[in-house]
């Protein structure tokens, strides 16, 4: 089975829990800036359809808050297949790409997937 896309619904789901531990821990809101653009900008390359990039972006800072509290780069990619519907190899370049932008003190456990 291949996975192409995430659906709004699928995203809004798969961030909801996070976004709302993350703000309960003062996470400052997403805002467009030059990183975000090339965030985006690296997902949308790959051909990963992004319906909400502010969600995607929320997505993205929450992959690193996993990683900070030690999840696996394995587990956290599954979690993007199956509640992101992502797959296998979008999953694995949404999470270096997340590194890369938002977490680089992670890029050497990930792919370093955008700048």
């Amino acid at each position: 089975m291949t996975h192409t896309s995430a659906g709004p619904a699928k995203w809004a789901a798969f961030i909801a829990v996070p976004l709302s531990a993350a703000a309960m821990l003062g996470a400052a809101p997403a805002s467009a800036d030059q990183v975000d653009d090339a965030f985006i900008a690296a997902l949308q390359n790959q051909g990963i359809s992004i319906p909400d990039t502010g969600a995607a972006i929320q997505l993205a800072r929450t992959m690193c808050a996993l990683l900070d509290q030690g999840a696996t780069r394995p587990v956290l990619a599954l979690k993007l297949m199956n509640d992101a519907n992502l797959s296998a190899r979008q999953a694995g370049f949404f999470l270096g790409a997340s590194a890369s932008a938002y977490c680089p003190q992670y890029r050497s456990t990930t792919d370093n997937s955008a700048p």
